[in-house]
Order: structure tokens, then C-alpha cells, then sequence
């Protein structure tokens, strides 16, 4: 039996010694100085695991077979559904277990996953891979009132046995059936006891307004941890309506997941210059008492070409474009990433006695962590 000792390492803003036992876990953790172990390494910071709240592996690793040109959501989107129609079970499966092994390399151990409705061969093989650390979320990316037969897909996928039912009600034809789309996913939900995890509002246009709806939805109280994800017309908003809809999203208990890789790339493509940054407001949320997450959400799909399925990098890029450049404000969002991150799961992971997992960052601290974007040891009993 082999143990690791992690000596005067840096954990939220305390220094504490961790015992690691290869065969337990956590075998003990204690002050500074206090404890032994047959290995031992001096200083570094100390984590829980990572969780990824946004992701779509159906289309990781595709970016390369077509390329978005013009950079929009639009386009990626028509790209995706060209690419959609040659899929194999096989390939699904095997991209998306590459992708995973990724996220495992950089620290993250759960992974929600959204899979595109509009290929049940796809629904179907990342459902064959979920598990209590990979959960799939039912999502018809080209809307579900847009044309024939894509609601009923989407109806199927969540009967087969999804975590969450997605919508995307901006991508709708009009106002009303966006609305209508975002109250369709909580009745199916209800239905079936899953969760809502909505792409919502991923827009630069203030006139999308799919956010209020779902915090009214929410607020009835009949689907536990609803998810917004985006929430980019957000940052457009006039300031009345941004204030009253934030905290709304604070009462409301809605989480939002920003996706800060995918978002400064795809949004203010339309604008001349100066261009907005189209993330949510984050530094707001958090000032109004709401949930955020932090997002990957594209790993080298036809979105986004250069992801890497590092949390980190997403939390990089969300302190840059964000201005959440204050020493609070970065440890914050690094700590995000193994807090917030994991409450679609429905627990946060600790660093307590009998914790089968943990990471080791060769960092002083979260600032240190951001600066160098190196990747953990990962420890696993």
C-alpha cells in the first residue's frame, strides 16, 4: 500500500498537509507540518475534482471537417447539421471517449453533456457511456417548432432516458415560439423527472428575452436546478431590464453557465466596431446572489476550433473578457470550477477525509494556476 504525502499545500486559503492513500483515497488531512507519508511532495495547490456543466461531445473533435468561416453560431450550426447526417454509433462513441480522456488530463471528472436531438444515433450512443460522472442532456439544436418532426425527436430522446431536457428558444421562428419552446422543456421535464438545461438567449440582440421565462417557470417550483446556459443577450441588455432580470435569475435559483471560449468568439460578429465582448454579465450575478458556471462548451467542434477540454483555459478567458481581474475575483472563478460546477450533479466534491479524488497543481495559489495553466496530478482511489 502506497501513500503520498501532500506537505504545507496551499487549499482555499489555508495550508494543510493531505495524506493520500492509493488504495482509500484521503486518508487523512490536518494542519500544516502535522502529517507523514512514504512519498512526499512540498507545496502546490490542492482541489477537488473539476466538473464540466456545458459540452457537446457529439460534435467534439469535427472542427477540422468544417470549418466556420464566418465565425456566427449560424454557421456552425449549418455546418453541424451537414456533418450530423454521416455520424456512425462508433465515431460518436470514440471522439467522445478521446474528449473525456482530455477533461480527465486537465482535472475535470464530470462532464454534462448536451447531444443534439436531431440524431437519436447520437442520443442513443452517449447514453450508452453515462454513468453517475457523465450526465446527457436532451438538446435539438435546430429548434423543436422551426419544422416537422423535430419535436417529436426531441420528445423521444428525453423518453430514452436523458438527465435534462435543453431547448434553444432564441433559434425559434418568432418571440412567442421561443417562449412557448422554454414552458414546453419544464412540462416535459416534469414528465419524465428530469432537469432543464436551456442554451438560452445566446445572442447579441437585447430583444431576446427567453431568461425571464424560465425564471418564472422555475420559480413554480416543479423541476429541481434549472440551467441557463449562455445568456449572452445579457450583456446587451438596457440597464433596467439587465438589473431586473438578474435578480430575477438570483430569486429565481436559475443557474447560469457562461461559456466564455465559445461566446467571445461567436458573438459581435455582426457588430462593426467597437464589437462587443457578448459574454453574461457574471461580476453582476455574482454582486446580485446568483449561480454561475463556468463552461468549455466546444472542444475543436464546428463552433469553436481550439478547444482544449481545460476548465482552466474557459476560466482564463472568462478573467480577461469579464474584467474580473481583482485577486477575489480570480480565485473565484477558479474555485468555480469545483464548486458551482458541480451542482447539476447535485453534490460538491470536499477535501475531507475519505475523498476518493483530488488534484495536485504545481501552483502557489489560483493566480499562480491561471498564470501558468499547467496541468494537475490527478488522483484517483
Amino acid at each position: 500500500m502506497s501513500t503520498t504525502l501532500f506537505r504545507d499545500a496551499r487549499c482555499l486559503d489555508a495550508q494543510i498537509d493531505v495524506l493520500w492513500d492509493d488504495a482509500r483515497g484521503v486518508a487523512a488531512v490536518g494542519p500544516a507540518h502535522t502529517l507523514a507519508g512514504d512519498e512526499i511532495v512540498v507545496g502546490g495547490l490542492l482541489t477537488p475534482p473539476l466538473a464540466e456543466p456545458h459540452v457537446h461531445l457529439d460534435a467534439a473533435l469535427l472542427g477540422a471537417r468544417a470549418p466556420n468561416c464566418s465565425g456566427t453560431l449560424r454557421e456552425g450550426i449549418a455546418n453541424w447539421a451537414r456533418l450530423r447526417e454521416g455520424l456512425t454509433r462508433q465515431d460518436v462513441i470514440d471522439r467522445a471517449r478521446a474528449t473525456l480522456a482530455m477533461y480527465r488530463e486537465h482535472g475535470c471528472l464530470r462532464v454534462r453533456t448536451h447531444v443534439d436531438t436531431g440524431s437519436l444515433l447520437a442520443v442513443d450512443a452517449l447514453l450508452s457511456m453515462r454513468d453517475e460522472n457523465l450526465q446527457v442532456v436532451a438538446f435539438p439544436q435546430e429548434g423543436i417548432l422551426r419544422a416537422p418532426g423535430r419535436r417529436e425527436a426531441w420528445e423521444r430522446a428525453v423518453a430514452m432516458g436523458c438527465d435534462a431536457v435543453g431547448a434553444i428558444p432564441h433559434f425559434e421562428r418568432t418571440t412567442e415560439e421561443g417562449w412557448e419552446s422554454v414552458r414546453m422543456a419544464f412540462r416535459l421535464a416534469e414528465k419524465h423527472g428530469a432537469r432543464v438545461d436551456l442554451h438560452c438567449d445566446e445572442t447579441d440582440d437585447p430583444g431576446s428575452r427567453n431568461l425571464e421565462v424560465a425564471c418564472a417557470e422555475t420559480l413554480r417550483g416543479t423541476v429541481p436546478h434549472v440551467v441557463a446556459g449562455h445568456c449572452t443577450a445579457m450583456h446587451s441588455y438596457p440597464e433596467p431590464y439587465a438589473a431586473k432580470v438578474m435578480e430575477l435569475v438570483a430569486s429565481s435559483g436559475v443557474q447560469v453557465v457562461c461559456n466564455p471560449l465559445d461566446n467571445v468568439v461567436l458573438q459581435g460578429r455582426y457588430d462593426g466596431y467597437p464589437r462587443r465582448r457578448g459574454l453574461a454579465r457574471v461580476d453582476q450575478l455574482w454582486a446580485m446572489g446568483a449561480s454561475v458556471g463556468i463552461g468549455h462548451d466546444s472542444v475543436q467542434d464546428p463552433w469553436y476550433r481550439l478547444g482544449t477540454a481545460s476548465l482552466i483555459d474557459a476560466a482564463y478567458m472568462l478573467v480577461h473578457v469579464g474584467h474580473l481581474t481583482s485577486e477575489a475575483d480570480m480565485k473565484r472563478v477558479v474555485r468555480t470550477l469545483h464548486t458551482e460546477n458541480h451542482d447539476c450533479f447535485g453534490s460538491r466534491p470536499q477535501l475531507v477525509e475519505g475523498a476518493r479524488a483530488m488534484l495536485w497543481w504545481n501552483a502557489a495559489d489560483e493566480v499562480e494556476l491561471l498564470r501558468t495553466r499547467g496541468k494537475p496530478r490527478v488522483m484517483v482511489a
